[in-house]
This record gives structure tokens, C-alpha cells and sequence, in this order.
């Protein structure tokens, strides 16, 4: 058996593959594995990728990629509308793309290309409807655009048989309904606080709660019965039936708000709150005890905890003494970790003996696989079975206690300027009324962080969070920071505050967000320094060095990140493999928003150019952190690393955020991580939006844009298919 078989059968590693890579990172820090021994079990389980994989791996993501460029070119031409070209050459032009791809699936019918070509396909038959709308003037409204768009979908997705038709097709018809109901009333939303003139919209809305209820309960049936037969079906797959649920737990949880806030314009829906309440209950016993699923269960947690904190905002919602608002922070305080104990307690009880969503049957045959190699002795792989996998917290799981713990900071805070105000301390407030106070937060956090324990660590990471922001406050109030200079100066003391803490607080969460914190502070205090004392050429080379430095610290992190574990900067490895990326995340961001940031935060108006030097920093960190490890390191696959870093670089020259989400799609690659390739994907996706929407040029120029990059990607991708070899020269040393 090869290494790609071992764990790699398709385009990414498997959930056991990943699962026993992460067990072997253990073992490296624990002692039990030297780091030469886990680098050759992540090659066995196929997580770190030779050159087959990573031609298993880019062929379908760059013909993904062009086709959905090719689409978009399409629907951006149609919409610039050139009135000088004839109309039937403009139908020439969008059917002649929807029959090219009909030609490409009914050629390579069953290949990964096909299947991305039939999504296309689907998604071009909406270019050519608005095409006919807009040409012809028919007089229709926007929802039967859609309504034809959807039974266009729907024969395709019966017989594709694949999750993302069944996605489209279902967003279209909820998109459809939502349309088509603002001809008759205002929208959905508007329609669950006002009930129009007549019987119509609440019938509709109730119909239409119904029917989304109707269509999860239909998918879940499909779904076990294609676990329990067939688990590699399509219809096994659980993110589609977790946005179902997901989009119907958030209508349901903004009506039952507005019902119990009374914020609403007309009378409440009871039949809505009823219906949120079965919804609740019969989803807490099928995915307790029917079917597992930790996701659904912590979103309907969540939607608890968001009622819970309205009803309780609306029982003090005449009390604005201090007493009222104190008792208001506490119980809200209390109900968020009563909720967040809840999902901590779901988690322990469905997933106590093994990992969340992973085979024990895969983890047991992988194992044997690697006993047989001589990878893992029994010595590890008893250690492997007795790891208490209750600790491990999906990635779902951590974001929404991250989000509680900000909350619950947030009102941990009012409750120490409630504290403050009722002591007399801010008549005449100064820098030691926040820092001692934050200071004793701090302290206490710190001590709940180095006690056993998740709950524990959930509580402490809300006092983490909010003795950073007092501390950063306070020392800021040291310096009496006045005009343009006060944004800098508040960046500069929290700089400082931010190290410390994430140095003293022991917990992986915190120290994520204050490196992300960090990241995202170094840069933009080196850019606003800059702009302060340096020549305006001076300042683009040396912020550009300075995010060229951080990009490159960043790969030597991911290079070496095996072999850091048996150290002591083990427990700096996530916070840093991580939060570096996330910090160049918000910086790219920032970019494309500055004229709203400066309008809000009355930032200097140097923080313009900060886009420009940041993507140069990228791309010369791409280059130069290959380049040596090529050059120097002689890596596997280097070549190849170096090349595709060349290519985002440039694209990150222009597009910082562009050619940085192309790249973390190769990280979630290299580090065979799943999640990681959904959370690339998302970010390369929203800010390909936001980049579009700002970027000044015309419709005609962007989507010839598109369609040159499509071209441009699937050239890659027939390139990536003739030039990196098929199969491995050699088998396995072990084999």
C-alpha cells in the first residue's frame, strides 16, 4: 500500500488522516515521537503532499477556480450591457459558454472537471436569462428571473447528484420566495414584524417556515439512509444540511426576537415562537440521541442564548439606575456561560471516546497500517486510544465560545465601570482607575487559565479578553493621546500589552487573537511611523519589508512547525501558525474599506497607501521564503512551492488579499486541513467581492478581467495535469 492510499484517496487527506497527524504532534511534545519519525508518518497519511498529490489537489481547485471566473466574466459582461454590440451577438457570446461547458461534461462525463464544469453550466444559464430580460424588456419581475433560473438547477442537480446543485437550487427557491414576496409586501424580514393589510403575508411566512422545515427533515432522512447503505454517498456529506438548518435556526431567532422584544411594528407571531420551540426540542433529541451532530446542536445553543439575552434585556428594559443595569450584566453573564457549559457538556457526552465527526473504524485501520510500517509502536498507539478527545473542540464549537467570551467580556467590563461608577472613582478618572482594576482581571483570569478544565478556560478567556482591552485603554490614557495622533499612540501601548498578555495567559484562543491583534498593530503602527518621519518612497520600502519579514517568519513557522514541538515554543505554534495570516487577513481588509475605517476611527489619511505596501510585503515574503527553501533547504515539492508562490505574489502585487487567500488555499493543503480549505475558500471569496465592488473601472473591464484570469487558471490547471508526474517514481521505503 502507498502513502496515498493510506490516507489521501481524494483531492485532501481524510478526517482519520488529519486526526492521527495531529495525535503524532502530540507525541513530539510529549517526548513519545521524534520529530523525524512524525515528518514520516504526515508522508505516509498523505498530509504532507508529494507531487502527485498536489496534482490530485490543484487540477480540480484551478479548474474550480477559472470556471467560476469564466461565470462571473459572463454575468459582469452582461450586466455592462454594450449597447454598440448587436443583441444577437450578445446571445452568441452567453450561449456559446453555456454549450462549451455542456460540451466539457458531456465529454469528461464523471471527472472532477465535468462536475465543476456542470456548476458552471447552471450558473450560466443566469447570465443568459437576465441577457433575454434585459434585451427584450419583457416587464417581469426579478423573482420569475429566478424562478427560471431554478428549474434550470433542478433537473441538473438530480442528475449530477452532487451538494453544491442542491445548494444552488435551494438558495434560488428561497431566494424566489423572498423575491417574489417583496412585490407583495416589503420583505421576509419586514414581514415578521409587520403583518401587511391582509391574511396573505402571515400565511405565506408561516408556509414558508414550513416548507424549509419540511426540506431538512427530507434531507436528514436521505442523509441516514445513505450513512447506514452508503457512507461515501453525496448525500452523506454534512455541510449542506448544516446551512439548512443554520438559515432556518436565524429567521426563526430574528421573529422570536422581535416577538419577545416587542420591537416589532405589528402584532407577534406565537405560532413562529411555538414553532421555534419544537424545532429546538426535536432537534436536541435527533442529534443527541438519533444522529449525532455537535454543529446543529451548538446553533440551536447559540439561538437559545441570543432569546435568553433579549428576554432579559427586555425585563430591565425600564431599569436604568445602577442597580438595574448591574443585576442586567450579571444575569446575561450567568446565561451566557450557562449556555456555553451546555455545548461543553454536549461535546463531552456525544463524542467522550472518540474524535468529533472522525471514523473510529478509518482511525482503527490507519493505525494498523502504521503499526505495520513500523511507524507507531503499541507503546503510542496506546497512548493515541487513551487521549482524551473531550479536550479536542471542533472548530464551530471554538468560534462560537470565542464569540461568547467577547460578549461576556464585553459585560464584564460594564460591570467594572458600573463598579467604578458607583464608587466615585471616575469623577476624576486617570490611568490608575482602569490599569489596577484591569490588572486584577488579569490576575484572576490568569489563575483560571491554569486550572483544568474547558469550562474553566471559557471563563477565563471572557476575563483574558477584558483585562487586555482595560490594560490597553489604560496605558493609552498614560500618554493623553490628543488629535490625529491618538489612534497611534493607543496602537503603540497596545502593542506592548499584547505580548505580555499573550505571553501570561496560557491559553491557545487568546493567544490567536492577541498574535492576529498583533499582526494586524505592527503593521499598521510601522505604516503611520512612517508616515510621520519617512520620505514617502522610504515608507513603501519599509513597510513592505516589514510585512516581507513577518510573511517570512510566518513560513519558517509552517516549515518547521514539526520540529518546534519538541521545544518550548510548542505551545506558540497554533497562536503563530495561525494568527499571522488572520492579522494580514483583517490588514487586506482594512485596505479595501479605508475611506469607511478613516470616516469611523479618523485614522490619518497615510493609511491609504498601506494596501500597496502590503501586498509588496506579501509578495516578496512568498518569493523570498521559497527561494530559500529551495535554494538552501532543497525541500520536496520546493520547486513547485517556489513557482506557485512567483504566481500569487504577483497577484498579491495588486490584490494583497487575492494573492494571499490563493496561497492559504496551498497551506490547507500542505497542512492537510479541511477546515482550513472551507475558511480560506470563504475569505477568498468575500474579499474577491469587496475588491470587485471598489475597484474603479467599468463592468466591460472587469469581466474582461474575469475572463482572463479564467482562461489564465485553467491554463494552469491543463499545465498542473501535463508537467507534475501522475504516480510516485518509488514506493514507500517501508513498503
Amino acid at each position: 500500500m502507498t502513502q496515498t492510499e493510506a490516507g489521501n484517496k481524494g483531492w485532501m487527506p481524510s478526517l482519520a488522516a488529519e486526526f492521527l497527524c495531529r495525535q503524532a504532534l502530540r507525541l513530539v511534545k510529549g517526548g513519545g515521537l521524534t520529530p523525524a519519525e512524525c515528518q514520516r508518518i504526515y508522508d505516509f497519511c498523505g498530509v504532507r503532499p508529494d507531487y502527485p498529490q498536489w496534482r490530485k489537489f490543484l487540477i480540480p481547485l484551478l479548474s474550480l477556480l477559472g470556471l467560476l471566473s469564466l461565470v462571473a466574466g459572463a454575468v459582469f459582461f452582461v450586466a455592462w450591457n454594450w449597447a454598440d454590440m448587436p443583441k444577437m451577438a450578445k446571445f452568441a457570446l452567453a450561449e456559446l459558454l453555456v454549450a462549451a461547458l455542456a460540451v466539457v461534461v458531456w465529454w469528461r462525463w464523471y471527472d472532477s472537471f465535468a462536475r465543476s464544469a456542470l456548476l458552471a453550466t447552471g450558473l450560466s444559464f443566469g447570465a443568459l436569462f437576465a441577457l433575454y430580460g434585459q434585451i427584450y424588456q419583457t416587464g417581469a419581475d426579478s423573482w420569475e428571473l429566478f424562478r427560471a433560473w431554478l428549474f434550470v438547477f433542478l433537473p441538473l442537480a438530480l442528475i449530477a447528484r452532487q451538494n453544491s446543485l442542491w445548494f444552488c437550487s435551494w438558495f434560488l427557491a428561497n431566494l424566489t420566495f423572498q423575491l417574489y414576496y417583496a412585490t407583495v409586501s416589503m420583505s421576509l424580514m419586514d414581514s415578521a414584524a409587520f403583518d401587511g393589510l391582509d391574511y396573505f403575508p402571515t400565511t405565506a411566512l408561516y408556509s414558508y417556515l414550513f416548507v424549509q422545515v419540511l426540506c431538512l427533515v427530507m434531507r436528514e432522512v436521505l442523509s441516514l439512509r445513505a450513512i447506514k447503505h452508503n457512507p461515501q454517498s453525496w448525500l452523506a456529506s454534512r455541510w449542506f444540511s448544516r446551512v439548512m438548518a443554520g438559515f432556518l435556526l436565524l429567521i426563526l431567532t430574528f421573529i422570536v426576537a422581535a416577538n419577545v422584544s416587542g420591537w416589532g411594528y405589528g402584532s407577534p407571531h406565537h405560532f413562529v415562537t411555538a414553532l421555534w420551540l419544537v424545532v429546538l426540542l426535536a432537534g436536541y433529541f435527533f442529534y443527541r440521541y438519533r444522529h449525532h451532530d455537535l454543529c446543529i446542536l451548538t446553533l440551536g445553543t447559540a439561538s437559545l442564548a441570543a432569546i435568553g439575552c433579549v428576554l432579559i434585556i427586555q425585563m430591565f428594559d425600564s431599569s436604568y439606575d445602577v442597580g438595574g443595569l448591574f443585576m442586567l450584566g450579571c444575569l446575561m453573564a450567568l446565561w451566557l456561560a450557562g449556555c456555553g457549559a451546555m455545548m461543553l457538556y454536549l461535546r463531552r457526552k456525544l463524542y467522550e471516546s472518540q474524535p468529533v465527526e472522525v471514523s473510529s473504524t478509518e482511525i482503527a485501520l490507519l493505525t494498523e497500517q502504521l503499526r505495520r510500517h513500523d511507524l507507531l509502536n503499541q507503546t503510542q498507539i496506546e497512548d493515541i486510544q487513551q487521549y482524551d478527545h473531550s479536550s479536542h473542540l471542533p472548530w464551530y464549537l471554538r468560534l462560537t465560545l470565542g464569540v461568547g467570551g467577547w460578549v461576556a467580556a464585553m459585560i464584564i467590563l460594564l460591570l467594572l465601570i458600573l463598579v467604578l461608577y458607583v464608587t466615585g472613582l471616575l469623577n476624576d478618572p486617570n490611568a490608575a482607575t482602569v490599569i489596577i482594576p484591569s490588572l486584577l482581571l488579569a490576575f484572576v483570569a490568569g489563575g483560571l487559565l491554569r486550572v483544568q478544565g474547558v469550562s474553566k478556560h471559557h471563563i477565563g478567556l471572557a476575563w483574558a479578553i477584558a483585562a487586555t482591552c482595560g490594560l490597553c485603554f489604560g496605558f493609552s490614557m498614560l500618554l493623553e493621546p490628543d488629535g490625529e495622533t491618538s489612534f497611534l499612540v493607543g496602537a503603540l501601548c497596545s502593542v506592548p500589552v499584547l505580548a505580555v498578555m499573550a505571553l501570561a495567559m496560557p491559553d491557545r484562543p487568546f493567544r490567536f487573537m492577541a498574535i492576529t491583534a498583533l499582526t494586524f498593530l505592527l503593521i499598521l503602527c510601522g505604516d503611520l511611523l512612517g508616515g510621520m518621519y519617512l520620505p514617502p518612497s522610504v515608507r513603501f520600502w519599509a513597510v513592505s519589508a516589514l510585512v516581507a519579514g513577518i510573511v517570512i517568519f510566518w513560513l519558517w513557522i509552517v516549515r518547521e512547525q514539526i520540529n518546534l514541538k519538541g521545544t518550548s515554543w510548542a505551545d506558540a505554534i497554533f497562536p503563530f501558525l495561525w494568527g499571522i495570516p488572520s492579522g494580514l487577513i483583517l490588514q487586506c481588509f482594512s485596505g479595501i474599506n479605508a475611506t469607511f475605517l478613516f470616516d469611523v476611527f479618523w485614522w490619518p489619511a497615510g493609511y491609504f497607501a498601506l494596501s500597496l505596501e502590503t501586498g509588496a510585503g506579501i509578495a516578496a515574503g512568498l518569493v523570498l521564503g521559497c527561494l530559500y527553501q529551495t535554494v538552501v533547504k532543497k525541500t520536496p515539492s520546493a520547486p513547485l512551492l517556489l513557482a506557485a508562490a512567483v504566481l500569487c505574489g504577483a497577484v498579491a502585487f495588486y490584490a494583497p488579499g487575492i494573492g494571499l487567500g490563493l496561497w492559504l488555499l496551498l497551506i490547507a493543503r500542505y497542512q492537510g486541513s479541511q477546515g482550513v480549505l472551507a475558511a480560506s475558500g470563504c475569505f477568498l471569496a468575500l474579499y474577491v467581492i469587496d475588491w470587485y465592488y471598489f475597484l474603479g473601472v467599468s463592468l466591460l473591464q472587469k469581466s474582461l478581467l474575469l475572463f482572463v484570469t479564467g482562461v489564465f487558471l485553467l491554463a494552469l490547471a491543463f499545465a498542473a495535469k501535463k508537467l507534475i508526474p501522475a504516480r510516485k517514481e518509488e514506493a514507500y521505503a517501508n513498503q
